[in-house]
């Protein structure tokens, strides 16, 4: 471990999630830089003994803004009981590193809220943590775009949050627009975008692309309203009106499973439009691999990391010009924007890769010399690593963007 590198723990509501792989990987990569990585949460899965991390097992949030039933609170020393009974491995090794605890038992240099809203959680905690952490919270899409429409309390709490936090990552421009309208000052902003383990996924671009069969398109997400996946479905039912054979696969589960079953029945697509579930990531390589394009079309997003894996694969990507995307994704140069909701143009731009290979091939190059040159984990894990040493060796206030 370096000397020089401050410490970090990384607070987050479970831990490994399988749909935030973009946390796992970004502490691994801290951790292979030489930074001293410990993970705080309320939830850990068995398979979290595998990963080596330190671990601190927190406490609910005791906050007015979420009531706790007393119930809850007494069944939660024997909640992080069972999960520690579960580990895998080194189970005593376990026991060892979990320790249950408030917030402000974080004793790294600083504490990384991965999600603005988990910091909104601990609000009435946050000002006696910072008195011996510096804080950095990060803005992803939902949290900041969406749950303030639902509850007006959140956007007061989030101004909150970003007058205490001392870096405030935001996963994009657009979300940077977001957090300085929701009072973030532009001085503790640090926009790093997302990125992936890019040569991991560079060997699904050799791939056939005069097969025989159907078109062969895929989306990644979970089934919720943001994700627009009534859009996608719609699009796929009028490929097939037009007499474009597609096999739309869609992997993800969520609140939306029955609404989009009933649709694709209703809509006589059965034969073209699958729901085929949460797929761990060894299944979503091996559907980039088997498909022709990835189609995103959320209504709301920070930037999609199901992009970013297409894209490293080298396939072509149709996305909705929602959130940051437009800041990976150029139009006509490696991929193809449409406005959300224009469920024309989504068939359209299919029907156009559907029909030639030659454009589906230009796409996709282009996409994968972007991952190489742009997207790589490297890359993010560098520009944190600059952020937090900037933090812990200058002070807060001082603009990240800058050093």
């Amino acid at each position: 471990m370096s000397q020089n590198l401050p410490s970090l723990t990384a607070v987050v509501s479970r831990f490994p999630a399988p749909s935030q792989t973009f946390i796992l990987r970004k502490l691994t990569g801290l951790r292979e830089a030489g930074m001293e990585v410990t993970v705080a949460s309320t939830s850990f899965t068995p398979s979290s003994a595998e990963l080596g991390f330190p671990m601190l097992s927190l406490m609910p949030w005791q906050s007015p803004r979420v009531a706790i039933q007393p119930s809850s609170r007494s069944a939660w020393p024997a909640a992080v009981s069972a999960v520690i009974g579960k580990g895998k491995g080194n189970s005593n090794g376990l026991r060892q590193r979990v320790t249950l605890a408030p917030i402000r038992a974080i004793d790294s240099d600083i504490a990384h809220f991965e999600f603005s809203g988990i910091a909104a959680s601990y609000l009435d905690e946050l000002p006696r943590l910072h008195r011996t952490a510096k804080i950095a919270v990060s803005c992803r899409g939902a949290a900041e775009q969406i749950e303030p429409l639902k509850n007006p309390q959140r956007r007061i709490d989030l101004e909150r949050v970003f007058e205490i936090a001392d870096l405030i990552h935001c996963v994009s421009d657009d979300m940077r627009r977001t957090v300085e309208g929701l009072g973030a000052p532009a001085s503790k902003i640090l926009v790093n975008r997302p990125a992936i383990p890019v040569d991991q996924f560079s060997s699904l671009r050799s791939r056939e692309l005069d097969h025989e069969g159907p078109f062969r398109l895929l989306s990644i997400g979970r089934l919720h309203w943001k994700k627009g996946f009534d859009d996608s479905i719609r699009a796929a039912a009028a490929l097939r009106k037009r007499g474009i054979a597609v096999d739309y696969r869609i992997a993800g589960e969520g609140p939306e499973r029955e609404k989009l079953m009933f649709m694709i029945h209703e809509l006589g697509c059965e034969d073209s439009v699958s729901l085929v579930g949460s797929l761990g990531q060894p299944e979503i390589k091996e559907l980039l691999g088997w498909s022709d394009a990835l189609l995103l079309p959320s209504l709301s997003e920070g930037i999609s990391n199901a992009v970013l894996e297409a894209m490293a694969a080298g396939l072509p990507v149709v996305s909705t010009r929602c959130g940051g995307m437009a800041e990976v994704v150029e139009d006509g140069v490696n991929g193809i924007l449409v406005e959300v909701g224009d469920t024309g143009a989504m068939c359209d731009h299919l029907a156009e890769l559907a029909g030639s290979a030659d454009t589906r091939s230009r796409l996709g190059s282009a996409a994968a010399r972007t991952a190489d040159e742009r997207l790589d984990i490297r890359h993010q894990v560098g520009r944190f690593i600059d952020a937090y040493t900037a933090l812990t060796s200058t002070g807060s206030g001082t603009n990240p963007r800058e050093r």
